[in-house]
């Protein structure tokens, strides 16, 4: 009969695990109904950031493109244009200086800038941005906070309310009217709850019930919230939600590659051990090694195994001893290869950052760009990513506090980077400044640009094109200037000493 050969296996792993035992909590949990639940968990959307290589410049880039060039009042027609009356020009002029004040003013705390900030953070971060404004006794708005969107939540739409709108129709200022729907929001932080109503509702509301009820005290009044988002849903989502896997794989990857180097000694191995077997106490020694591979004091032990031989009898019933034989096979070679985590990390970089739209210029990853290249890149994101968001965010400002201020000549409007290139405009203008198309004032901005201040215009018997100046000398002959100004010179000198004869007449008199 042939002899049997039994194998028995065991596996030999660390003992310690690293999971996490927290559980996530959601304060709104038991509220949800007229609350609407959001799709995705925002306090964790809140802090992803932090565990991405990539996504918070990502959204820095845009929060510094949108917001941080600054914000300003602009008119809304040329108040320098021919066509303007005088009193237009005034009451333009009285506006622009009451929306630069109102701009300045709009938080106290901080910059305007720095909370539209925290808002277009918390946009890219969760898909919702939420801005609370404040308005005086007369209803007019004076001021403007931000809402943490982690302990933001939407409430199902209201009953209709019919609210007047200013239009205007062939240029001429109208009143109507239309029905609107409008929603509650809810602030829950340390399981405290404050109702806020949707910006533009007219109606009275309890901040501790978010009922409607004329009789609430002033200091209990709900103030009004502005819901900024991303896509036409109740909430928003953040547009880069589809690389989500990626951005958790890059995570573990960087783990996996920390705890490589924090257990830099442990090498995956097989442990084979013929014609006999380990004993108990190799077998603790052994799982003892496993555990204590973490920190640099463990880098470098050896490890002493035992094994028993087995036993055999022989024909003539005397026992045999198999010496044991004990091999230690490594198994690195089939593990992925470092460069396979590298490349995943860029690739999960390169679907971040194509989520939003931007060039590796905008994320400090430019040592492949050039001065042409970069400059194409910077005017193409401009063109198709941040001007467009920067005209929204400009309708949607407008929209909140125009009306309401009565301001018609005036506008905001939210700065962008400056493209222009004095150099190369200077280049474009030689050939229309050889024709005579342009005069001296039309080049007094570009020069004060270049020159790094500012230059006040020449007077308009100056205006001229140099071509028009040269072509007056022609025509009147090269003398005839030289000798009028002679004459007018002597005719002075002449009144001059008439003058000083006089004054020498009374002097003798005296």
């Amino acid at each position: 009969m042939p002899e049997q050969t039994t194998v028995r296996a065991r596996v030999i792993k660390s003992d310690i695990s690293s999971g996490t035992k927290q559980i996530y909590k959601d304060d709104f949990a038991d509220m949800y109904g007229e609350i609407i639940s959001p799709p995705y968990n925002l306090a964790e959307l809140k802090t992803i950031g932090e565990y991405s290589s990539i996504l918070q410049q990502c959204i820095d880039a845009y929060k510094t493109n949108m917001i941080e060039f600054g914000i300003e009042a602009d008119y809304k027609l040329d108040i320098n244009a021919d066509d303007i009356d005088k009193s237009t020009k005034e009451y333009a002029e009285k506006e622009n200086v009451r929306l630069e004040e109102f701009i300045r003013y709009l938080t106290l705390d901080e910059s305007p800038e720095m909370v539209l900030g925290y808002i277009v953070d918390d946009k890219e971060k969760t898909g919702n941005g939420y801005a609370e404004i404040l308005r005086d006794g007369l209803g007019i708005p004076v001021g403007m906070e931000y809402a943490d969107a982690q302990y933001m939540r939407v409430c199902k739409k209201t009953t209709p309310e019919e609210i007047s709108y200013t239009i205007f129709e062939n240029g001429v200022e109208k009143k109507v009217k239309r029905w609107k729907k409008f929603r509650k929001y809810v602030q829950m932080i340390d399981g405290k709850k404050v109702y806020f109503k949707e910006f533009g509702d007219p109606r009275i509301m309890d901040s501790r019930t978010g009922k409607f009820d004329d009789n609430t005290p002033d200091n209990l009044k709900a103030t009004e919230i502005y819901h900024f988002k991303i896509g036409s849903g109740t909430y928003g989502k953040p547009r880069w939600i589809g690389t989500l896997i990626s951005l958790y794989g890059a995570r573990k990857a960087e783990e996996l590659n920390l705890m490589y180097f924090k257990n830099g000694r442990h090498i995956p191995a097989a442990i084979t051990v013929s014609n006999g077997k380990l004993d108990n106490a190799s077998y603790e020694a052994l799982q003892g090694y496993m555990n204590d591979l973490q920190g640099t004091e463990n880098a470098h032990k050896f490890l002493l195994l035992e094994a028993v031989g087995s036993t055999n009898e022989d024909s003539q019933g005397d026992e045999k001893v198999t010496p044991a034989k004990v091999e230690i096979k490594s198994l690195a070679e089939i593990l992925q290869q470092d460069a396979l985590f590298l490349d995943y990390d860029k690739n999960t970089r390169q679907k971040i950052r194509s989520s939003f739209r931007l060039p590796p210029l905008y994320t400090g990853e430019s040592q492949d760009f050039n001065k042409a290249t970069a400059d194409t890149a910077r005017k193409v994101t401009e063109e198709q990513v941040f001007g467009p968001e920067r005209k929204t965010l400009a309708r949607i400002l407008n929209s909140l506090f125009l009306e309401p201020l009565g301001l018609k000549h005036v506008k905001l409007t939210v700065r962008g980077p400056d493209f222009r290139d004095p150099i190369e405009i200077a280049k474009a203008l030689y050939p229309l400044i050889s024709a005579g198309s342009l005069s001296p004032n039309d080049l007094r901005p570009l020069s004060g640009q270049v020159l790094g201040q500012k230059l006040d215009a020449f007077p308009d018997e100056y205006n001229v094109p140099f071509q028009m100046l040269l072509k007056n000398q022609e025509q009147s002959g090269p003398l005839e200037g030289i000798i009028q100004k002679s004459d007018d010179k002597q005719e002075d000198l002449i009144n001059l000493m008439k003058d000083i004869r006089d004054v020498l007449e009374m002097k003798s008199n005296e």
